[in-house]
């Protein structure tokens, strides 16, 4: 029979084991991320903190992310428990919407609390196939207007391109072909016509459209609003 004080023991090595593992918020947290696409290049998952919400510790990947925010925010804290390091508290500045990230890869371990009195719904665009190399993170800034239509490319990197595109209607905009897929991300409630075809996916905040390489479309901007979209391109 095993005696009690190594039993005892073998019971707190096997709970630190446990409490070491990755823990994978798509299971664990279903309220807050969830899988909204993915192929072999990319998984984007939304992710919502409610106004004042705790989200207890969890694992991300170590792929390069654009995170891209859908609505106004305000400071979000992040305390970092990577294992065998000590814990590290930061603040996240309130985001605005129409704002995106570019990322490095670097696995993260960390909970969550939101300061602020306004819901935080962003995504993580994981970029399977794009071992970025920044030499610091990028930060895109939401436009002052949406009054009038044309496409940036607001960033640009060989393994990786980000472009804005705004349809402030009441015509139709071309969505240019690209040898590279990209993925279509909309801001604002518009439909989008992929190719030649002249009936349109209605695409509301929070989801996304692929766009195969050499793929055409045309947005269809709304009666109240105008079409405001990113376009991540891949290699």
């Amino acid at each position: 029979m095993m005696p009690r004080r190594v039993a005892a023991l073998l019971t707190v090595l096997l709970c630190a084991s446990g409490a070491a593992r990755a823990q994978d918020p798509l299971q664990t947290l279903p309220n807050n991320y969830s899988v909204v696409f993915e192929n072999s290049l990319v998984e984007v998952i939304r992710a919502h903190y409610a106004a004042h919400e705790k989200i207890p510790i969890h694992d991300h990947s170590s792929l390069a992310t654009v995170f891209v925010y859908l609505s106004d925010s305000g400071q979000v804290r992040i305390d970092h428990a990577e294992p065998g390091e000590a814990p590290v508290s930061v603040v996240r500045p309130p985001t605005v919407k129409g704002a995106f990230r570019v990322n490095n890869g670097q696995a993260e371990r960390h909970s969550i609390e939101n300061l602020g009195d306004t819901d935080s719904d962003f995504l993580r665009v994981e970029l399977k196939q794009v071992p970025l190399a920044l030499k610091e993170t990028f930060r895109g800034r939401a436009p002052q207007s949406l009054a009038t239509s044309g496409s940036t490319m607001e960033f640009n990197n060989p393994e990786l391109q980000v472009e804005r595109i705004i349809c402030a209607g009441p015509s139709p905009c071309a969505i240019t072909p690209s040898d590279s897929p990209s993925l279509l991300i909309p801001f604002t409630p518009a439909q989008v016509a992929e190719g030649s075809s002249k009936h349109g996916t209605t695409l509301v905040p929070g989801k996304v459209l692929w766009l195969p390489a050499t793929k055409s479309g045309t947005i269809l901007p709304g009666s109240s609003s105008s079409g405001h979209f990113l376009r991540i391109l891949l290699p």
